[in-house]
C-alpha cells in the first residue's frame, strides 16, 4: 500500500473521533471546525518506519498529544493574562505558508526577517497554538511588550550550541550552531541578550534554514569579511537544512546588528560561483575599516 495514503487514512481516522473532515488537499486537512491540520511533520516522524502498526501508534500518539493541547486550551482563562504570559511564545513561518494557512486577521505577528512572519503563540504542554486576536485584545497590552515577554520566555529555554572552525577556502572560519527543534529559530531573534559571545562588534550573519537550527557567523574587525566565506561554504548545507525539514523558514542570509536583522543579497553565477552583496550599512562600516 502507498505509504503517504495510508499516513492519510489513518489521520484522517484520529481526526474524525473528534472533528468532521471535509477534505484533504496537498497534506492538509480541513474539518467543520474551520481547523486545517497539515501532515508534514507526521511524514518526517515517520520517514523511517513503513510498517502499519507503527505508523498507526506515531499518528494516535501525533493526534492525541494536539487535542490533548486544545482541551488544556479550552480550559484556561484565555482572557487572564497574568496566568497566560508564562505559555507566551513564539514561532517562525515562511511567508508562503502564513498568507495560505494562517488567518492574518486572527494571528497577532510582526515581521524580523524578509518573507517571514514572527508569530505569537502559546506554548502549551504538549503543542504549540497561536494566539487568536480576540484573546490578545482582551489583554489590553501593546504588541511590543507582549512580543517581548514572549522572547524572554524563550531565552529562558536550555538550546544546543555548539561552536566549529571550518576552512573555506583556505580560510579558518568559526561557526556557531543553535540547535532545538521547537524553539532554535525564535531563540535566534534575541542573540544579542541570550548569545552574546556569537555577536560581534560589526554584528552576525544568521541563517534560519528551519525551525530547529540556526547558523551564526560572528562579524568583528579582526575577522571582518569571515561572513562572505560563510555564506559561500554553507549556501547549499542551508537549503538542505530547508529543504529537508516539515518546517523550514528561510534559505536567506541575515545581517543581524543592533537587535535588527537585515537580508544579505547572494547569487549563483552560472559557474557556480556564488557573490555576496553586503548592506548598505554594512558595507559602510566594512569601508571605514580600510
Amino acid at each position: 500500500m502507498d505509504k503517504y495514503k495510508l499516513i492519510v487514512d489513518l489521520a484522517v481516522l484520529e481526526i474524525s473521533k473528534h472533528e468532521k473532515v471535509l477534505s484533504v488537499e496537498n497534506g492538509i486537512f480541513k474539518t467543520d471546525k474551520n481547523t486545517n491540520y497539515g501532515i508534514d511533520n507526521l511524514i518526517y516522524k515517520s520517514k523511517d518506519i513503513n510498517e502499519k502498526a507503527a505508523l498507526n501508534s506515531i499518528i494516535k500518539e501525533h493526534f492525541n498529544a494536539l487535542f490533548d493541547s486544545r482541551n488544556f486550551s479550552d480550559n484556561l482563562d484565555l482572557k487572564n493574562f497574568e496566568k497566560i504570559r508564562q505559555y507566551l511564545s513564539l514561532r517562525l513561518y515562511p511567508k508562503s505558508y502564513f498568507e495560505e494557512y494562517l488567518n492574518n486577521r486572527n494571528c497577532i505577528y510582526k515581521i524580523d526577517l524578509e518573507d517571514v512572519y514572527t508569530v505569537l503563540m502559546l506554548d502549551l504542554p504538549t503543542a504549540f497554538t497561536n494566539v487568536q486576536r480576540e484573546a490578545f485584545e482582551s489583554w489590553k497590552k501593546n504588541e511590543l511588550e507582549v512580543f517581548s515577554i514572549a522572547q524572554e520566555n524563550i531565552n529562558k529555554q536550555n538550546v544546543e550550541k555548539v561552536t566549529q572552525t571550518v576552512e573555506f577556502g583556505g580560510t579558518n572560519v568559526q561557526i556557531n550552531f543553535i540547535g532545538d527543534e521547537t524553539y532554535a529559530a525564535s531563540y535566534g531573534l534575541d542573540l544579542i541578550h541570550n548569545s552574546p559571545d556569537f555577536v560581534g562588534n560589526l554584528g552576525a550573519v544568521v541563517a534560519f534554514p528551519n525551525k530547529g537550527i540556526i547558523n551564526v557567523c560572528k562579524i568583528t574587525t579582526d575577522h571582518p569579511l569571515d561572513f562572505v566565506k560563510f555564506i559561500q561554504g554553507t549556501k547549499s548545507l542551508v537549503k538542505k537544512f530547508h529543504d529537508d525539514h516539515p518546517y523550514p523558514v528561510s534559505t536567506d542570509f541575515f545581517w543581524y546588528y543592533k537587535g535588527k536583522f537585515k537580508k544579505i543579497n547572494v547569487f549563483e553565477n552560472s559557474d557556480g560561483k556564488i557573490d555576496v552583496t553586503a548592506p548598505n550599512e554594512l558595507s559602510d562600516l566594512l569601508v571605514k575599516l580600510k
